[in-house]
């Protein structure tokens, strides 16, 4: 594919309309959507991002050097052009004619495709937009995801080495859209449709959630229900799910609870669990030791753990075989959480 570098009329470059950053909020526009309302939802993104203000410090930079030094890429159309990466600076240009701003705002430094493929088209949407330095939301980026998985149809190896990650990160997240889509989205309103519940959906894909929830005879409709409700506030106590559903008491708490009910539910779990463990004395001896000895005793366990004892556990052949299984997911996710802040 070759390019070529030059200054373009912004006037004749069209935003992308498929920007995946900002197509779910483009959606609620219909058949009203225009540059006006499309700038707009790239400002609000940019200032939505983890970096407060983030469209303003690079309004101000660009107004500084009166210009751009990395161009925007932009592909032919017709007799046009479309902005495949740089929406965000171009909108910025816009901003600063408008305010009469000093310097020349009516061009801007592009890098033309010439001839490009689709393929290549969406490898620059990848590059810019899903593995970028800019946060933006995990629901629209397991939507674009989707997109690429399911309706471009790139096969794994060339997702993975655009994105990184592995295949089962990937069919997580395309699955959790799916279900968030299918279980939650489609009963709410759009006001009350809320992109950050995505997490949730995300939990629910890990292993035991939903074999947890099928066995206690719901499904997962009653599993959008309790994200659209509160029922399951925090969204890390999705994990917890195995643990409450096999309770009956606990169960029956959050079944019936209002917001934050699993709170409760993982409080009744967490005592009737103390009832059924060892002695005081044995409790107290082991919550004063230290955590290499801790550390060390499990790893140890781990290392010389019986085969039968592999299989009971793998086939969840004893009655607490989910619980202890869950248990180790959410040891293994908290001292992941504590390595990466040490």
């Amino acid at each position: 594919m070759k390019t070529s570098k030059k200054n373009i009329p912004i006037d004749r470059i069209d935003f992308d309309r498929e920007n995946p950053r900002i197509k779910g909020s483009l959606e609620k526009y219909g058949n009203n959507l225009d540059d006006q309302r499309i700038r707009f939802a790239l400002k609000s993104a940019t200032e939505g991002s983890r970096s407060f203000s983030s469209y303003n410090s690079l309004k101000d930079s660009i107004r500084s050097a009166q210009g751009i030094s990395v161009p925007i890429i932009v592909c032919p159309k017709d007799d046009r052009f479309v902005c495949i990466d740089g929406n965000t600076r171009l909108t910025i240009f816009y901003e600063l004619l408008d305010e009469e701003a000093p310097g020349d705002w009516t061009t801007i430094n592009c890098l033309v495709l010439e001839g490009p493929e689709q393929r290549d088209i969406e490898t620059i949407r990848v590059t810019a937009h899903l593995v970028g330095a800019r946060e933006w939301p995990a629901y629209e980026k397991a939507r674009y995801l989707h997109h690429l998985r399911n309706v471009i149809f790139l096969d794994y190896n060339e997702l993975i080495a655009i994105c990184g990650g592995n295949r089962k990160m990937i069919d997580q997240q395309i699955d959790a859209f799916h279900d968030m889509n299918k279980y939650y989205r489609d009963k709410s309103s759009d006001d009350a449709f809320q992109i950050d519940r995505f997490s949730g959906f995300v939990e629910l894909q890990k292993q035991n959630i939903k074999d947890a929830i099928f066995q206690a005879d719901l499904d997962l409709c009653d599993f959008g229900d309790w994200i659209r409700n509160g029922q399951i506030y925090k969204l890390a106590d999705v994990r917890k799910l195995p643990s409450v559903l096999a309770d009956e008491e606990a169960k029956n708490i959050f079944i019936k609870g209002g917001v934050r009910s699993i709170e409760d539910a993982i409080s009744i779990v967490e005592e009737n669990q103390k009832k059924d463990t060892k002695s005081p004395a044995e409790k107290t001896t082991v919550a004063k030791a230290s955590m290499s000895l801790l550390a060390h005793a499990l790893l140890e366990k781990v290392k010389t753990m019986p085969r039968e004892d592999f299989i009971a556990l793998r086939d969840k052949n004893y009655e607490s075989a989910d619980q202890d299984i869950e248990l180790l997911y959410d040891l293994t996710e908290n001292l992941l959480d504590l390595l990466q802040d040490v």
